[in-house]
């Protein structure tokens, strides 16, 4: 796995320096997890120790934090101007004593099995949003099975396709945003080529969900990009056919497949 970890920071540097960092698996916990450490943290606070007015009060506060936010602290406030130590601080608060008690209500409808499904929360447009990690546990309890092989597309740049390329030569298994459908051209301009690979498909959604690359080669999901516009479908695909049809949302659809063999690449 720490092979996996350095190869995927590796290849993906260049990818990912500009659009974001890689998250560290390490940030992710179970729900049961997370609850015990808002129970420690509301044990700590009934003592005076906690994180409100923006400051960590208590030694066992800080090493507390920094057991579970410490990459929010460390290299996402560095790195984003509107985030600052305050912003995170105060998120931990309300999180312990608001957030976390409604987190299972609000999301358990999405999945069979919410209790087995990792969540970590990371900066996205002002805030910490929340993300589900789309793991082997996801991929399963959704489709049942890990081999879910799929013709797909994907934007890329020409360091991209080697990276890809080059992934698949070594055998190495990191997963990639694809896609299906396009309503709109996609955003970047370095991106400029398509490739239509065959890959193993790990999750998929009617529209994108804001997906980012985590350091153990899978990637996560933002859950505010779990609803769909109308009221008769969520965005989750829980099988992998029924998503090839219009995005309501007027972009795109997106899977996210580990890369197998590619087709084609065509220049849009």
């Amino acid at each position: 796995m720490n092979l996996l970890r350095e190869y995927v920071q590796g290849v993906l540097h260049e990818q990912f320096k500009v659009r974001g960092y890689i998250k560290p698996e390490s940030s992710f916990f179970l729900l049961s997890e997370w609850e015990d450490f808002v129970n420690q943290m509301l044990e700590l606070q009934e003592l005076g120790m906690d994180t409100r007015s923006g400051e960590i009060a208590g030694e066992e506060v800080e090493d507390l934090v920094r057991r579970y936010f410490s990459y929010q602290l460390d290299v996402e406030v560095p790195r984003y101007d509107l985030l600052t130590k305050k912003n995170v601080l105060d998120f931990v608060e309300d999180f312990a004593n608001h957030r976390f008690w409604s987190f299972q209500e609000n999301y358990s409808r999405f999945f069979p099995d919410i209790n087995t499904l990792r969540f970590g929360f990371f900066y996205s447009r002002g805030d910490l949003e929340p993300y589900v990690l789309l793991d082997d546990a996801y991929t399963i309890q959704m489709y049942g099975s890990l081999d879910n092989v799929k013709e797909l597309m994907h934007y890329t740049s020409p360091e991209g396709l080697e990276n890809i390329e080059r992934a698949i030569g070594e055998g190495r298994e990191f997963d990639i945003s694809t896609f299906t459908v396009a309503e709109r051209e996609y955003f970047d301009p370095e991106s400029y080529l398509i490739v239509k690979i065959l890959g193993n498909v790990r999750a998929g959604f009617r529209s994108d969900v804001k997906s980012l690359a985590v350091d153990n080669g899978r990637r996560a999901c933002n859950l505010l990009r779990l609803e769909y516009p109308g009221r008769d479908v969520n965005n989750i695909c829980y099988e992998l056919d029924t998503c090839n049809g219009n995005v309501r949302t007027s972009l795109w659809n997106e899977y996210i497949a580990t890369p197998i063999q590619i087709i084609s690449v065509v220049e849009r």
